[in-house]
């Protein structure tokens, strides 16, 4: 299975293409969604298959903090607050 590993080099998050989708959809609404801009073209890329294999995503503790919040919202409206 392919996947992007996020990680600040201390922890990592392991994202599919399914899950990349709909992180992108989420960051894509936030506050973060343009200054962030680079990590949403990585999972979208990813999404998309322009990324044929597993890669790997190096990010700020912070970035990486607020990605695990994203996931674990249900649906992309639920992030137009962050």
């Amino acid at each position: 299975m392919s996947v992007v590993i996020i990680t600040d080099d201390k922890d990592r998050l392991l994202v599919d293409r399914e899950e990349a989708r709909d992180l992108e959809l989420k960051l894509n609404v936030t506050s973060k969604g343009h200054l962030w801009k680079s990590i949403g073209d990585v999972l979208f890329d990813f999404m998309s298959e322009r990324v044929p294999v597993s890669t790997r995503l190096v990010v700020t503790t912070e970035q990486l903090a607020f990605l695990l919040v994203l996931k674990n919202r249900k649906g992309w409206e639920a992030c137009k607050d962050l």
